[in-house]
């Protein structure tokens, strides 16, 4: 039997067990009836099955599920020459609005009226749209398919101009008019005037700004007046306030005005108007992620010395907008950055059942069935304008969406399982902020630090199960099919209910996936291994072409390499083709295995601070060192000062050898092990030894012999 019970995804992977075809799923309608199929063998024009006949078919085994993708890019944006990505650009602009014209390109019909139009446009051969085509559906619909190689009066609103020296507008109550007509040259001084006064921090009232306005420009100099030393042009010269209020309403709308007082952030936050919401127009599971970081809320310590606190860890969530399904986290101490992006991105993607009991929790895949890619990422500026964003877009299709800074309203829905999150359960553990007692005299909340990374992990994985598997979701806007299917706003059957009837999740290879995301450096491959981050690894085909014997011969060299900062027992070995050679750490390093990267350094930095400490205590024995070796010169030198010493050099050098012989055996004599009797007395010793020097003939002659040579004869 096939591949029972799992859901059909876009860019899904089936191949045929007669054939060896190899076909990918370009689109599923919202109603799950229809997919169409993509020959990558033969390249045919897609073809349209029914959904339910092609579910029966890989039950049946006519077709089997192939994980890997053999057409799938991974290179890396950072590797692309410029030349490469502008032949990849040309051709995407020529074909990006053809390529998501689904699914009308998918007809023949509809596809020669898309391809008509494409060609009027650009002057590309019908030949040549259709290869590229081809090759974007091959490749599975990335932009990298196309890398070389990769097969009052008068009219409301209207502008008034006078006619003549009579003035325009309104008649005023009282009789003649006030003010004058508004030329050119009094606009020019109205804009000056809010720049100058209004479109600030300062806060003037539009009155105040009107004040200043005249004093700066409608003031001539006069003796009369004693204080400024100034008067007021004929009043029939001036505009009034009225005049200048109606110039600055048609001149600038509600968002300018706010804005430019307030400021933008505030103005985006606080006074815009909310219209929509974060779902609205999102087409099911898959559609558009939310991601965000946050610092956590609680204090942690040292899993290799649990009375250490090193502070607090980042957070990061990964949720469906339409479901409200987490979809991915990761927990780190770096700060918010594309690393912790590219964790949570990598574990959205990931086999959750096996990412759950590396912190020994059982779940099933049912449980948290999220292993894919999104259509689109909504996430914070900083962290999504990295480098490496280019590879997740062109080489897995990802559109990424950046929020406007201090716009957390924009990423409401994960913003929200923040504060959920912290009033679940972190506000309940050890070592949580509490601002209360933050006072002086007031405990230290820090020292209540109980938990390790690990274990807090662990404890929000939990949070995540349940969330995923039992909130209620009591603002959630069900639509009518949901109300019609009672479907709960639990994000678990919000989840499965979308899958069932949308087509927006998209699966790759996890290892594609991760490749596509992980950072990428420069490694060292020394005599003693691949060196990369002070750690040391080793590979079979490091082994096999002998590298690390060529690196102790002609020199160190680098490689490419990728790798994963959240475990660093193994990194990758970047080859041109796209594939990649795992090497894992030097058994002599195992004590570094499945550590993280911030744990590696942070073990490093502790050795370093540890040899600080000691330097001033190495400095003080090393000064007592050279002073005892000093002393020591100190006392030969005098020696040699009282012996007398032949005048000729070669008086002295010329029996060396004997010399050092005559040492040696005198050497030999007082080094000789003597093994005492504990109850005999050193006086007894010594005439003991003198006895047996007289009762062995062959050590008295050896002493005869030795006292001759002493003695120069």
């Amino acid at each position: 039997m096939g591949d029972k019970m799992r859901n059909l995804i876009v860019n899904d992977i089936v191949k045929s067990v007669d054939s060896d075809h190899i076909y990918r799923i370009l689109w599923i309608s919202d109603d799950k009836k229809s997919i169409y199929l993509f020959n990558t063998n033969t390249l045919d024009m897609p073809s349209l099955i029914q959904y339910t006949e092609l579910q029966k078919q890989i039950d049946e085994g006519v077709f089997i599920f192939q994980d890997s993708d053999p057409y799938l890019s991974m290179v890396s944006e950072e590797y692309l020459s410029e030349k490469e990505k502008g032949f990849r650009d040309n051709i995407w602009r020529i074909m990006s609005d053809v390529v998501h014209a689904e699914p009308q390109i998918f007809d023949k019909h509809g596809r020669g009226k898309i391809i008509a139009e494409t060609i009027s446009k650009t002057g590309k051969t019908r030949f040549a749209i259709y290869q590229y085509l081809k090759i974007y559906w091959k490749c599975g619909k990335i932009k990298n398919a196309f890398l070389p190689g990769y097969q009052n009066c008068g009219g409301r609103g209207k502008e008034h101009t006078a006619r003549g020296n009579g003035k325009i507008g309104r008649v005023h109550k009282y009789g003649e008019n006030i003010g004058i007509n508004i030329d050119e040259n009094t606009k020019k001084i109205f804009e000056q005037a809010i720049k100058k006064y209004y479109h600030n921090r300062k806060e003037h009232t539009f009155k105040a700004v009107y004040e200043y306005m005249i004093r700066d420009y409608a003031k001539i100099p006069s003796q009369s007046n004693k204080i400024s030393g100034v008067e007021l042009i004929a009043q029939n010269r001036i505009p009034t306030i009225r005049q200048f209020r109606y110039w600055y309403n048609k001149n600038y709308d509600v968002k300018e005005k706010f804005s430019s007082r307030k400021g933008e952030k505030n103005y985006e936050l606080n006074h815009r108007a909310v219209l929509g919401k974060s779902d609205y127009g999102i087409m099911g599971p898959g559609a558009k992620y939310q991601t965000d970081s946050t610092i956590g809320d609680i204090y942690l310590v040292s899993r290799f010395n649990r009375a250490e606190i090193i502070g607090r860890p980042i957070i990061y969530f990964l949720i469906d907008v339409f479901s409200r399904m987490v979809t991915g986290m990761y927990v780190g101490l770096e700060g918010a950055s594309w690393v912790g992006s590219m964790m949570a991105l990598a574990n959205a993607a990931s086999d959750k059942v096996k990412y759950c009991a590396e912190y020994g929790i059982e779940i099933t895949e049912e449980e948290w069935p999220c292993r894919y890619v999104p259509n689109a990422i909504l996430a914070d500026r900083g962290e999504m304008e990295s480098k490496h964003v280019e590879t997740l877009i062109n080489a897995l299709n990802v559109r990424v969406e950046n929020a406007p800074p201090n716009r957390a309203d924009m990423k409401g829905i994960v913003e929200r399982y923040f504060r959920t999150s912290n009033d679940d359960a972190i506000v309940f553990l050890p070592g949580h902020v509490k601002s209360s007692e933050a006072e002086r005299g007031g405990k230290d909340y820090r020292l209540d630090a109980k938990f390790d990374i690990h274990q807090f992990t662990k404890i929000l994985i939990q949070c995540v199960l349940y969330h995923n598997n039992h909130h209620f979701l009591e603002s959630y806007e069900r639509n009518g099919d949901m109300i019609s299917d009672d479907v709960e706003p639990i994000p678990i059957k919000l989840w499965n209910w979308g899958i069932a009837h949308y087509g927006a999740l998209r699966s790759y290879p996890e290892e594609t996936v991760k490749l596509c995301l992980m950072p990428t450096d420069t490694a060292t491959v020394t005599e003693k291994g691949i060196r990369f981050k002070k750690l040391y690894y080793l590979c079979e085909r490091a082994a096999k072409e002998r590298w690390f014997e060529m690196a102790r011969a002609k020199g160190s060299f680098n490689v490419e390499i990728s790798y994963d900062p959240r475990n660093m027992s193994a990194i990758y070995v970047r080859n041109s083709d796209g594939t990649f050679d795992r090497c894992f750490l030097a058994q002599w390093q195992d004590k570094y295995i499945n550590m993280c990267l911030d744990e590696i350094n942070y073990l490093h930095e502790k050795e370093k601070l540890a040899q600080r400490k000691n330097a001033p205590k190495e400095m003080i024995k090393k000064i007592d060192l050279l002073t005892e070796i000093d002393n020591v010169i100190a006392e030969a030198e005098a020696m040699a000062r009282q012996t007398a010493v032949p005048k000729s050099k070669t008086a002295r050098t010329g029996n060396i050898r004997e010399n050092r012989r005559n040492e040696k055996e005198l050497n030999r004599h007082e080094e000789a092990f003597r093994l005492v009797h504990e109850n005999l007395s050193t006086e007894n010793t010594e005439t003991h030894e003198k006895d047996d020097l007289k009762n062995n003939p062959i050590l008295a002659m050896i002493d005869k012999d030795l006292e001759e040579r002493l003695n120069g004869k």
